[in-house]
């Protein structure tokens, strides 16, 4: 089947943490609120109510800045238990639309409709239909904007070309059209840096990249050359890839830091404690990783993320935390005076674990430590040992808005 011949719907809920709280709690609702973390004064706006965001504070911004923008914000701490049970509802009602459903984050998933719906005015009347059920069983106030188009890449701008609680229909035809319309920025994978570097080329607009040499796309940007020239198209050749609450992509946890800090020993100490979270879930779940990403936010609120990809799958704290450092450490010698605010681990290209027999007297020695100590978590809780490297890193509960702070895909 031709791409272009697929019909592929992105469901995106609207300001969906401050939509969930504003169901729970009529006294939010109409009034502009930021769900933040429980330390308000350290935190950021995790998602701001639709009422917030005409006031003109946004997503990511701190408290201090929002509260300056809108005095009259109510700061709410989130609650992610809460949203996950949402977001498996919601889930749930995709799937009895069709199988073929990927969860993107906590609140955006793909469905393919092809074989459903047959054609785009069909996809149209089960997009609304999907609405009204997630209405009636999550509540009139969890709102969602849709696209529907031929690949994911194109549904998902579709979706963000109209919100709130939008619908828009883009057809193989209408593509093109669609991507003269929006800025290279509004596409998913085109971020600030990105968007920088195609400027330094003189590409300003999709109708100029789709122009441009492949060859140099390329030579400027590897691999992912050949990405933005296809994406410039409006083509994409994945698929929708089935997944369930149950099979994430990728785990992660990041952590805002009690007091910003530019002290190696302190950054090393919550990076391993990090590091041990992350592989403590995948071993839960009997995966391992290939890939592991670090990202630091500093005082300024700006950052630096860099990833790496292992030969062998991971599932030990350690061997994470040994890669992490080793893209980290060379961004805090350059900036050494620079004080860090939040630091974050994600291991992904998740496999199931192959659990190979070392060769290695030490490393079998470790996988049966572990493998007691699994144990003792599974049966008294996730805590209930520590490294001595991290006995001083306290994790204090706290809920954010980035993906990698939660258990949901």
């Amino acid at each position: 089947m031709r791409m272009d011949s697929r019909i592929i719907l992105h469901i995106d809920m609207n300001s969906y943490f401050a939509s969930v709280e504003q169901q729970a709690n009529p006294f939010l609702r109409g009034k502009p609120i930021g769900i933040t973390g429980k330390n308000q004064k350290r935190s950021i706006v995790a998602t701001a109510s639709i009422e917030a965001k005409r006031l003109g504070v946004k997503t990511a911004m701190s408290t201090w800045e929002a509260k300056k923008i809108c005095p009259s914000i109510i700061l709410y701490p989130g609650d992610p238990e809460k949203y996950s049970d949402i977001t498996r509802r919601f889930n749930a009602i995709y799937r009895s639309f069709t199988d073929r459903v990927e969860a993107f984050s906590v609140d955006e998933s793909f469905l393919d409709l092809t074989e459903e719906a047959t054609d785009y005015l069909g996809a149209a009347f089960m997009a609304q239909a999907i609405r009204e059920r997630v209405r009636e069983e999550c509540g009139e106030r969890i709102t969602a904007s849709i696209g529907v188009a031929p690949n994911r890449l194109m549904a998902k701008l579709a979706s963000e070309s109209v919100k709130p609680n939008g619908l828009t229909v883009v057809q193989a035809h209408e593509v093109l059209e669609l991507l003269d319309r929006s800025n290279l920025e509004d596409l998913c994978g085109i971020g600030g840096r990105i968007r920088e570097r195609l400027s330094d080329l003189g590409i300003e607009t999709f109708a100029q990249l789709r122009e441009f040499p492949v060859d140099r796309l390329v030579e400027a940007f590897d691999s992912y050359g050949v990405w933005l020239h296809e994406a410039a198209w409006g083509r994409e050749i994945e698929h929708v890839t089935t997944s369930t609450p149950d099979s994430p992509k990728s785990y992660g946890h990041s952590y805002t830091l009690p007091e910003n800090t530019n002290d190696l020993t302190i950054l090393k100490r919550y990076l391993l404690g990090l590091a041990d979270k992350v592989a403590w879930r995948m071993r839960r779940d009997g995966v391992a990783a290939c890939r592991v990403s670090a990202y630091v936010r500093f005082a300024d609120f700006s950052g630096h993320g860099e990833q790496r990809t292992s030969q062998e799958p991971l599932t030990d704290g350690l061997a994470l935390f040994e890669i992490v450092w080793r893209i980290l450490r060379p961004f805090f010698q350059v900036a050494p005076s620079r004080l860090v605010r939040l630091l974050g681990i994600t291991a992904s290209m998740v496999c199931p674990d192959p659990k190979r027999i070392s060769l290695f007297k030490k490393e079998r020695r470790m996988r049966s430590v572990l493998s007691s100590l699994d144990q003792l978590q599974h049966r008294y809780g996730a805590g209930i040992w520590k490294r001595a490297g991290t006995l001083q890193a306290e994790f204090k509960s706290r809920s954010s808005g980035f993906h990698f702070d939660h258990d949901v895909p």
